[in-house]
Order: C-alpha cells, then structure tokens, then sequence
C-alpha cells in the first residue's frame, strides 16, 4: 500500500496558495500542516475546514487567538500522537526558538526538550515540528543557523522514522540524520508545498509548485 501526504508549512494567510492546496490534497490520503497559518481566526478555521483529513501543529507566527482554535481542534497534533496507517504514528511538536520578531510561539531550548522528551517517539514516528534541527536547513543572514539543539538531540536520542519541519523560508530539501529520514518543506506563501510518498517505510519526496 502507498499512503500519499500532501506537506507545507509557512502559508502566511496566501489565499491562493489555500486555494491549490484545496485542489492537490484531493489526490492525497492525509494533508500534514507544519505551522506559520495565520495571525487572522477566519483564514485559519477555513484552512481546518477546507483539509478535513490535514494534521496540524502550530509556528512561532500563528497568534494566541489562532493557537487556542488549534488547541481545539482534533486536527491538531501539538503535543500528542496519532497511530495511522502501516504501523506508522505522527506526533506533532510546533513553535519555533526566540526570533527578533517577538512572535507568539517561541520556546526555549529547555522547553522544548523537556516538551519533546516526554512524547511517545519511536522508529515508527512521523515527527511533524516547524522548527528545524540545529545545523539541517537552518542557515540564514550572515551563516548564523537558528535550528533547535534539542530537536537535534531529540532526533538522535529517539531515532524518528522521519522528521518534517518548515520555518526557514529560504531552504528546502531532504537529508539523513542517522536513520531519520529529513524533509524540509518549503514556504507554501512562495506557491510550493511538498508531495510525500510512502511504500514498507520507504519514502518518496517530491517538491511541487502550487
């Protein structure tokens, strides 16, 4: 059996982008939303509504009003884990670590080590995080790399099947960090999202145009 996931992160409120992920996810079994949805309650609700088999976890952009919709939410994944199909399972951790910017939802290291440690994450684990690992598609503006130590350590501790992640508009791509497939999604607002494939825990990653 091939299960297809439909992937994207950082929408931003793009209205149009919605629009085409409406349209691609028809052609997918399940729809993973990797945070930066929304500072507008109504954009958000829609999105919930218009990807009724999506699963969602929040970013550092998402605002109090749209986080308590998500918390909820049975779409939301933050904090928890889902069993699905073929033996796999999603557990879902959001937010991202401090920006210049004073978002919402950012998290300390500690904090999201501790909030990490706690979930139930094995080799069968999809990790569905908008932050990335410390050193995998983090770089930015003058080499500095804002990815997480403690997502890092937490990969290399629990060993996921694989780890989904967003936040770093300007990088998209996959990697191996032991074991643990990596998949960087690219900024469903630049009009791209990420189409996955799954066939006896192999995985098939192709980036696509919205």
């Amino acid at each position: 059996m091939i299960m297809r996931i439909l992937a994207f992160s950082d929408i931003h409120e793009e209205e149009v982008a919605l629009e085409r992920l409406k349209f691609i996810a028809k052609s997918h079994d399940r729809v993973f939303v990797c945070g930066d949805i929304s500072q507008n309650v109504s954009f958000a609700l829609s999105l919930l509504d218009s990807l009724p088999n999506c699963l969602i976890i929040p970013g550092n952009w998402d605002n109090e009003a749209v986080n308590k919709i998500l918390q909820k939410s049975p779409q939301s994944v933050h904090g928890k884990r889902i069993e699905i199909e073929d033996g796999l399972n999603v557990v879902g951790f959001g937010y991202s670590l401090p920006t210049p910017f004073g978002t919402y939802g950012e998290f300390s290291e500690d904090d999201f080590y501790a909030g990490l440690s706690k979930l139930p994450i094995d080799n069968n684990t999809i990790l569905l995080l908008h932050c990335p690992p410390k050193g995998h598609f983090d770089e930015v503006l003058m080499g500095r790399l804002i990815g997480s130590e403690s997502i890092l350590k937490i990969i290399n501790e629990k060993k996921p099947f694989a780890a989904i992640f967003g936040h770093v508009h300007e990088h998209m791509g996959t990697d191996k960090l032991g074991e643990t497939y990596l998949i960087k999604l690219p900024p469903a607002n630049r009009m791209h999202a990420c189409s996955i494939e799954i066939k006896d825990k192999r995985i098939d990653v192709d980036f696509i145009s919205l």
